[in-house]
């Protein structure tokens, strides 16, 4: 395994600004791509990147609570009218109170789990750290050029590839510098 320092920028042009300040790294240890955003990795059979969206594991039990409730309630009052209108209202009740639920649990406020650990797309400049000293001196250059994020990683480089980049492991962030907070 490898010591691979990289960053996110908005443009190619912009990480290839940093490696022009650094002539002095080998072009095999240097690798700029593409990283979509997330759900746009196309790394199942039918496009996206995980079999369901994570802003909606809880979606399922809500919509049976909701689905519950809401037939309950509208049987109660359905029985009042007779039978049969209890079951109508039942039956309307639990198909309304699904959808509510549902829509209730599908975390659409930001900030709400994993989704949130996911790596941001963008341009990715990525450096293999062949000579220790060189690990402080590429950080440096990427925080002067406004790297968006900057990360530290482990991963198998070849033939001037980041051969086993995973775009949906969550990046291990370097913090920023003391002066830039």
């Amino acid at each position: 395994m490898e010591r691979i320092i990289a960053a996110r920028f908005n443009t190619t042009a912009e990480a290839e600004v940093v490696v022009a300040r650094m002539p002095d790294l080998d072009p095999a240890d240097i690798c700029i791509f593409l990283n979509s955003p997330p759900g746009q990795h196309g790394m199942q059979e039918l496009g996206g990147d995980e079999q369901e969206d994570p802003e909606t594991r809880q979606a399922g039990a809500s919509a049976a609570g909701g689905s519950a409730a809401a037939a309950l309630a509208a049987g109660a009052v359905g029985a009042l009218a007779g039978p049969v209108v209890a079951i109508a209202a039942a039956a309307v009740g639990a198909y309304s109170g699904s959808l509510v639920g549902a829509a209730a649990g599908m975390g659409a406020e930001p900030g709400n789990g994993p989704a949130d650990e996911r790596r941001p797309g963008g341009v990715m400049l990525a450096v293999r750290i062949a000579l220790p000293g060189h690990e402080d001196r590429v950080i440096a250059a990427l925080r002067a050029e406004g790297a968006l994020d900057i990360e530290s990683a482990e991963g198998e480089w070849r033939d001037g590839d980041w051969i086993d980049f995973d775009p949906l492991a969550a990046p291990r962030l370097i913090a920023p510098a003391p002066d830039d907070r």
